[in-house]
């Protein structure tokens, strides 16, 4: 496994040396990225976007009077929003995962949506998900909560890979199942931010893979952590082959 840590961190270091030498192709793999991550982070959830629903949400806002297209745009633009959230928590400097931060995600993600009510705990065990984990009834979703979030300022916590910091927190947040929906994209986003915070790429599941993620819940946290690890390496391998395969930019061209 130790393996495994080193040739990602090595690849994740020989990738960010080649966005650094040519920026407007590593922006423009970057702009790819997030709109596969958005769609395949929806995807996991059952919901399909199309890339130009996705784009559209992206866009500069415009006059809609389809209330269906209105919801999906702002749909499109709370998720951009969350990310752009962990982002920033994972850039700054005394950073870390609060109860508080959980609930702003959660409400990013809703925000404006009529059909959600305030980002609350669980009150049911709901019928119909997703996720067919065994979860907890509601009056030990707090305590279980807490635990994780403590549990991420914890010394052996702190010394571990972010792979594994990553895999610990979305494993324990999605065995409390905080929300009744949703808890699977802030699980996810927080999950995330520790990976950003290192200056990996963010972990994308593919869509493909969506019964082997919902399974993993029902498992060991290592089985989530390899789904992770796979998932980071196929995402590499994109991006290597995005680089090796583009012609110099402007902007290397005239650095040479």
């Amino acid at each position: 496994m130790r393996t495994r840590y080193l040739d990602l961190d090595d690849r994740t270091q020989d990738l960010n040396e080649r966005m650094q030498e040519d920026p407007d192709l590593a922006g423009d793999f970057l702009q790819k990225y997030e709109l596969s991550w958005m769609y395949h982070e929806n995807a996991l959830e059952g919901v399909v976007y199309t890339v130009q629903e996705l784009v559209a949400g992206l866009a500069t806002p415009q006059p809609v009077a389809d209330a269906l297209v209105i919801g999906v745009l702002q749909e499109v633009r709370n998720h951009k929003a969350a990310i752009d959230l962990i982002r920033s928590e994972a850039g700054a400097k005394k950073s870390r995962v609060t109860l508080t931060l959980v609930k702003k995600i959660h409400e990013t993600l809703y925000k404006c949506i009529q059909s959600k009510g305030p980002s609350e705990l669980r009150k049911d065990m709901p019928l119909h998900r997703a996720y067919f984990h065994e979860i907890p009834q509601p009056p030990r979703i707090a305590g279980m909560l807490a635990k994780v979030v403590e549990g991420t300022d914890a010394a052996e916590f702190k010394k571990s890979h972010p792979v594994v910091q990553a895999a610990r927190v979305q494993h324990g947040f999605m065995q409390a199942y905080p929300y009744t929906d949703g808890s699977g994209k802030v699980a996810r986003l927080l999950a995330n931010l520790y990976l950003i915070r290192a200056g990996f790429l963010p972990c994308v599941i593919h869509s493909i893979d969506r019964q082997r993620y919902y399974d993993s819940f029902k498992m060991p946290e290592a089985v989530l952590r390899d789904l992770m690890l796979e998932a980071m390496d196929n995402s590499l391998g994109h991006a290597e082959k995005h680089f090796a395969e583009a012609p110099p930019s402007r902007s290397r061209r005239s650095a040479r």
